[in-house]
């Protein structure tokens, strides 16, 4: 298999925020469709668990995710290759979306790629800063660091302006956790035996 490097971890990437910014200059008919809406998802409409982290509320908040999803895999190109992007990024969308149905019952619409975004920094983060990155670890640090800040003391009201609407903290934390599950069934897959 050849190597990702940073050019070929950018270009899916990069595919994927375009996707982001079309869904958003679609306007509303695509969010409306797509976003996670609790009832639905419990009615069968089972595409909105995937589907919800590709629309956003608003432009501020599709790019803010866009950017957030190119900076990923410019700090972990070896992580981010087309189709690992791809794999992680649905495990991740599913995991936070049937967290949010399992453990998160009062949040009954949700948009954007944020929970999977914290996900996928701990992915691309989380085995260098393991191994002793030090620029890994402090990355980490502050990935985790933020997600547990907006936990305790609740989104900053400025940013919830900016993107215009309501920052669902415990997305973030389904993120985390998916990607920690997924390294460690990854870890146990490439143990030695």
């Amino acid at each position: 298999m050849p190597e990702v490097t940073p050019g070929r971890a950018m270009a899916p990437a990069a595919l994927a925020a375009l996707l982001l910014v079309a869904l958003q200059a679609a306007g509303d008919a695509p969010k409306l469709l797509l976003r996670y809406e609790r009832y639905a998802v419990l009615h069968g409409e089972l595409w909105r668990l995937f589907s919800a982290h590709l629309v956003h509320l608003g432009w501020a908040h599709a790019l803010l995710n866009a950017c957030g999803l190119l900076l990923c895999a410019w700090i972990a190109p070896t992580r981010f290759g087309a189709r690992q992007l791809v794999c992680d990024g649905l495990l991740l969308g599913a995991c936070v979306a049937l967290m949010l149905l399992l453990f998160s019952p009062q949040v009954t619409h949700y948009v954007g790629l944020s929970g999977v975004l914290y996900g996928l920094f701990v992915l691309g983060l989380a085995p260098p800063a393991f191994r002793g990155d030090r620029i890994a670890l402090l990355g980490l640090a502050t990935v985790l660091g933020w997600m547990a800040w907006q936990l305790v003391a609740g989104p900053a009201p400025a940013e919830e302006r900016q993107i215009g609407g309501r920052i669902i903290a415990v997305a973030h934390l389904y993120g985390v956790v998916g990607a920690f599950v997924l390294l460690a069934v990854q870890g146990l897959r490439l143990a030695p035996r």
